[in-house]
């Protein structure tokens, strides 16, 4: 499930990986690819490196590459990876949080969360 959120994330497919995300959390991820086309982000080799959860929740740590030229325009003659930032990963045990995918379970079912955003959110109070 992190693994297929990712893939359609940096895939562009948005709205696909919305599919893998907490229900109460989908409007966090509008808010963050805001803006975003399919050309703007890719990725390479992505698979999953290790699995840590604990009861209701847990981290998915992915190996690969993920890339990101923020927002092209509609119209635009500049290649859409021409200021592409990258970052890799190769250790399974990664704690780059740019690979570690926050997983909470919900109903019985398995969901990509944003914990950091309920906490910002709603200070001393306990993840959903």
């Amino acid at each position: 499930m992190a693994q297929a959120y990712s893939t359609a994330l940096f895939s562009g497919h948005f709205d696909q990986a919305a599919n893998f995300v907490r229900p109460t959390d989908r409007g966090i991820l509008k808010v963050l690819f805001a803006g975003m086309s399919q050309s703007s982000v890719r990725a390479d080799g992505l698979g999953i490196g290790a699995v840590h959860t604990k009861s209701t929740s847990g981290t998915v740590v992915l190996t690969g590459k993920m890339c990101s030229s923020g927002t092209v325009p509609k119209g635009a003659t500049v290649s859409p990876h021409q200021n592409e930032k990258c970052v890799e990963n190769n250790k399974p045990n990664s704690t780059d949080p740019a690979f570690n995918v926050s997983v909470c379970k919900t109903s019985g079912k398995w969901y990509v969360c944003f914990p950091g955003f309920d906490k910002a959110a709603h200070p001393g109070s306990t993840p959903k």
